[in-house]
C-alpha cells in the first residue's frame, strides 16, 4: 500500500510534466477524459477500503456495490458523451453564425460596389454625351458624336426643355443620317466608331438605347466586312445585289416578319437551298438594322422640328414684348419719294480691256445664271426635311477653310493636359485703348493656359499630412498660350510684363497681373497670377520666344507652349 501511495505522486508529477508541453486546448481534453476514465486495470483501481467497511456494515454486498459503481459509470459517460455532443452542437453554431455574418458583410460590400460601379458608370456616361455634344457644338464633332446626339433627341424627354436659345439646344448643327454617315467612313473611322459604340453598350443602362446601339453595332460590322472584302454571303454576287435592292425598300416591321418567316424555313427540315436562305438571313439582319437607323433619324427630326418652333415662339413673343415698350405713338407714313427712276441712274458697263489681270480671271456670272442658282438654292430648301438655322461664323461647319487661330487653339485644346494641370482661361479687363485704335479694328487674341497646381511637403506640411490626408494644393506654375496669327507688324515680337494694381485694397494682397502686349489688331490682355519670384532656369522648363504667330515660353511642340514655375518656398519655424 506504502509503495503504491509511494508512487503516486511520482506519476501525477510526471503527468503533470507532460502536461506542460501540451497547448491548452489538448490539456483541457486530457484533464477530461483523465477525470471520468477508470484503469481497466485491477491493480491501478483506486479502492476506498473505509467506505467499502462501512457498506459491508450497513448490509450492502460486494455484487450491489460493484453494479451500483457499474451503472454510475455508465451514466458518467453517458453524460460525457451528451457534453461533447453539447459542444460540438455549441462550435458549429458558432460556426455557422460566423460565416452568416462574414456572408452578409461581403454582400453588403457586394451591393455598395455594385452600387458605384454604377453611379461611376452613370457618371462616364454622361460626360461622353456632354463632349459629344460639345465637340457637334464646336464643329469638330467625330463620327460618334452625331450618333449621341441621335440618341438623345430620340426620347424628348432627355432634351432639355429650359434651353433658351437654339445653340444650346443643339439646332444649329446638320445631323446627318445614320448609315448616310457610315457610308462615307473609311476603315480607319469605322474601326474608331466600333470601338466607341462598345464604349457606350457596355456604359448604357436603358433598353431603347441599347438597341439603338446594337443596330448600330451591326451596321459598322457590315461596313467593315465589306471594306476588308471579308463577304459574309457564299451566294454569287448578282444574287446578293438583287437581295439587297429587295431588302431595301421594306419597313423595319416588315423586315421582321420577313426575319422570322426566314428562321421559321430553316428549321422545317425541308429540302431547301440552305446557302441563299442563310444568306438571305443575314442581309435581313443587317437591313433591319438599317430600317430603324433610318426610323429613329425621322423621329429626331421631327422632335427638332418641334423644338425649334417651339424656340421661335418664345423668341417672337419676347420681340414682340421688347418692340410694344419701345413704341411711343404710331409711326406716321413715310412721304413718298420725289424721284423718278430713268435710265440714266443705271451703272455704265465696263470695258474689258480696262480690267485688270486679276480682274480678268475673275468667273463670270450672267443675271440667267444667277437666278437659275437661286432657284436651285430655293428648290434644294423646299426639298429639305430639316433646314438648321445658321450659326456664327466659328461654328459653321461649311467653311471651305479651318482658320489658323481656330487651328491652332483646337490643337492645344485636344492636347491631353497632365494630372496636375487645370484650365486657367480667365483674364482680366484692363480698360485701355490702344492709341492706333482709331486706325484698326481692335480684338482680343486667342488663349489656351493652364495651371500647374502641387503639393509642398515641406517641413511643416510633412509633420501634419500625409499621402491618405494631404496638404491643400498650391499654384507651381502656369502654362500661358496666346496665339497672334494676323499681327500686323510680325517683326516685332509680343512682350510680357509684370506689374501691380494701383488700388491695391480692392485686390489681393498676393497676386499680380501678368500683361501681354502685341501691337494692332490685337488688344492688350491681362491675367492675374500668384505673387511669386519666378525660376528662369531652362532646367525649370522656362523659354521665352515668338515663332508662327504664337507667343512661347516653352516650346514642346511646333506651337506655342508657355511655362512659368515659380520658386520653392522655405519653410521658418
Amino acid at each position: 500500500m506504502r509503495g503504491r501511495d509511494e508512487a503516486g505522486p511520482s506519476r501525477a508529477w510526471k503527468r503533470a510534466r507532460a502536461d506542460s508541453y501540451l497547448d491548452e486546448e489538448t490539456r483541457k481534453r486530457v484533464s477530461e477524459a483523465q477525470m471520468y476514465a477508470e484503469p481497466e486495470h485491477p491493480s491501478t483501481r483506486f479502492h476506498w477500503r473505509k467506505k467499502e467497511a462501512q457498506e459491508k456494515q450497513r448490509g450492502v454486498s460486494h455484487a450491489d456495490a460493484a453494479l451500483r459503481d457499474a451503472q454510475r459509470k455508465a451514466e458518467t459517460a453517458r453524460e460525457v458523451e451528451r457534453l461533447h455532443i453539447r459542444r460540438a452542437q455549441r462550435e458549429r453554431a458558432q460556426r455557422e453564425r460566423e460565416e452568416a455574418k462574414s456572408r452578409n458583410a461581403r454582400n453588403a460590400d457586394d451591393a455598395k460596389m455594385a452600387d458605384w460601379v454604377a453611379k461611376e458608370d452613370e457618371f462616364l456616361l454622361e460626360q461622353a454625351k456632354l463632349r459629344a455634344k460639345i465637340r457637334l457644338r464646336d464643329d469638330r464633332a467625330k463620327p460618334i458624336d452625331v450618333l449621341v446626339v441621335n440618341t438623345l433627341w430620340a426620347n424628348p424627354q432627355q432634351t432639355s426643355a429650359d434651353v433658351e436659345t437654339e445653340e444650346e439646344a443643339g439646332l444649329g448643327a446638320d445631323l446627318a443620317e445614320p448609315t448616310a454617315l457610315m457610308n462615307e467612313l473609311m476603315p480607319v473611322e469605322l474601326e474608331e466608331l466600333h470601338h466607341d459604340i462598345q464604349t457606350f453598350l457596355r456604359l448604357e443602362r436603358d433598353p431603347e438605347q441599347l438597341s439603338f446601339w446594337r443596330h448600330a453595332l451591326i451596321v459598322v460590322d457590315d461596313k467593315l466586312h465589306t471594306h476588308r472584302g471579308e463577304s459574309t454571303s457564299r451566294v454569287d454576287r448578282a444574287i446578293d445585289a438583287e437581295i439587297n435592292t429587295m431588302l431595301s425598300h421594306k419597313t423595319a416591321a416588315e423586315l421582321s416578319e420577313l426575319q422570322a418567316q426566314i428562321r421559321a424555313k430553316l428549321r422545317s427540315g425541308e429540302p431547301i437551298e440552305v446557302e441563299y436562305w442563310e444568306s438571305l438571313l443575314r442581309r435581313t439582319v443587317v437591313w433591319r438594322s438599317i430600317a430603324t437607323l433610318q426610323t429613329c433619324h425621322e423621329t429626331v427630326l421631327e422632335h427638332r422640328v418641334a423644338q425649334l418652333q417651339r424656340l421661335q415662339r418664345t423668341e417672337a413673343k419676347r420681340h414682340e414684348a421688347a418692340v410694344a415698350e419701345q413704341i411711343q405713338a404710331p409711326a406716321s407714313a413715310p412721304a413718298p419719294s420725289s424721284r423718278v427712276w430713268n435710265a440714266d441712274m443705271e451703272p455704265s458697263a465696263y470695258d474689258p480691256a480696262q480690267l485688270t489681270y486679276e480682274e480678268r480671271l475673275l468667273p463670270v456670272c450672267t443675271l440667267d445664271k444667277q437666278r437659275q442658282a437661286l432657284k436651285e438654292a430655293r428648290a434644294k430648301v423646299l426639298n429639305a426635311r430639316f433646314v438648321p438655322r445658321n450659326m456664327p461664323a466659328r461654328h459653321r461647319a461649311d467653311d471651305a477653310q479651318e482658320s489658323i487661330e481656330d487651328a491652332l487653339y483646337r490643337m492645344e485644346s485636344e492636347r491631353a493636359m497632365g494630372v496636375e494641370e487645370e484650365i486657367f482661361n480667365e483674364d482680366v479687363r484692363l480698360g485701355v485703348h490702344p492709341a492706333w485704335a482709331d486706325k484698326f479694328r481692335a480684338r482680343k487674341p486667342r488663349y489656351f493656359n493652364r495651371v500647374h497646381t502641387g503639393y509642398e511637403w515641406n517641413k511643416y506640411n510633412q509633420t501634419h499630412y500625409d499621402a491618405d490626408n494631404p496638404p491643400p494644393k498650391i499654384v507651381q506654375g502656369y502654362k500661358f498660350n496666346i496665339f497672334y496669327p494676323d499681327l500686323i507688324d510680325p517683326t516685332k515680337a509680343p512682350t510680357y510684363r509684370i506689374f501691380r494694381e494701383q488700388d491695391a485694397e480692392k485686390t489681393a494682397h498676393d497676386t499680380v497681373l501678368l500683361r501681354f502686349s502685341a501691337g494692332p489688331p490685337y488688344e492688350d490682355i491681362a491675367f492675374r497670377i500668384v505673387d511669386r519670384e519666378w525660376e528662369y532656369s531652362h532646367r525649370r522648363g522656362f523659354r521665352s520666344s515668338f515663332d508662327r504667330g504664337v507667343l512661347q515660353l516653352h516650346c514642346m511642340y511646333t506651337y506655342v507652349l508657355t511655362t512659368v514655375n515659380f520658386k520653392r518656398l522655405k519653410y521658418r519655424q
